[in-house]
């Protein structure tokens, strides 16, 4: 395929429909979470509703199963969001660390007296992963990435949050996945502890340290590692520590440009 070893700048969707069927071994990929960071060109996390979100998000996940081959692994860390106070409000400005609140914002959803009420946890993961289930994803594990450093809560009526979780689907009954390696790293229980890793120019991104297991565990050398939602290229630098060939969709130019000189600093990297 053209675009191993490549970050392609284009749309997840458009990105996975170019790709032959059966062809991706394995996949790792954080998408945009529902209302949170606004960072330009976005087509996931900046709807309206959250329903509109997991449906939406929904349609860009399921193609992932023809490109998956059968003994495939298919890894999705999705983030969870609380209803406001004031309805949800969706970031037109700057991203404050200090506080982890928004400013420069405006309503997008309003109360309903059900699903949407005020400090409802909204469950955004399960029902994402429900979704999948109907589709006909079997859901192997439901992985608690526990944070020993997450970011301040400043809720004064709730527990901190300090997990989320990363789905592990497959798409047939066998499939590989080293149990041996698994216990080796210390990933063979389903609650992994691992710290939160700042990316530089991305906050959101994954930490390298708890992608490298994933792809040891589920994958072969020389296998093909995609992420649609490639952001920073934390995935492909795991992959190329790993000697594992990845491609990565990037919709956002200014995180394709950060993910390549990433990746140069590393190897010789080929546009």
């Amino acid at each position: 395929m053209e675009n191993i070893n490549k970050i392609i700048c284009i749309d997840a969707l458009e990105g996975i429909n170019s790709l032959p069927d059966n062809s991706i071994n394995l996949i790792i990929t954080s998408p945009p979470y529902f209302n949170c960071r606004v960072y330009g060109n976005e087509t996931i996390g900046r709807e309206e509703n959250p329903l509109d979100y997991i449906n939406n998000l929904f349609k860009y996940l399921n193609p992932l199963k023809r490109v998956l081959h059968k003994e495939g692994s298919f890894y999705l860390n999705i983030g969870d969001i609380y209803f406001g106070t004031k309805g949800f409000s969706r970031n037109k400005g700057r991203y404050s660390r200090k506080t982890d609140k928004h400013y420069l914002e405006y309503k997008i959803a309003k109360p309903d007296g059900k699903y949407l009420q005020y400090k409802q946890l909204l469950m955004l993961p399960e029902r994402i992963a429900i979704e999948m289930q109907n589709a006909g994803w079997i859901l192997r594990n439901k992985i608690i990435w526990e944070k020993p450093n997450p970011v301040p809560s400043y809720s004064k009526d709730r527990r901190y949050p300090v997990y989320e979780h990363i789905f592990h689907f497959v798409k047939s009954k066998k499939y590989f996945f080293d149990i041996k390696k698994a216990k080796e790293l210390g990933h063979h229980r389903d609650v992994i502890k691992n710290r939160i890793e700042p990316f530089k120019f991305h906050q959101a991104s994954f930490p390298l340290s708890l992608i490298k297991p994933l792809i040891e565990i589920t994958s072969k050398e020389g296998d093909i590692v995609l992420d649609p939602f490639m952001g920073s290229g934390t995935v492909a630098e795991a992959c190329i520590l790993l000697n594992r060939n990845y491609i990565g969709f990037e919709i956002n130019e200014d995180f394709c440009n950060i993910a390549k000189e990433r990746l140069e600093k590393i190897y010789d990297f080929q546009y």
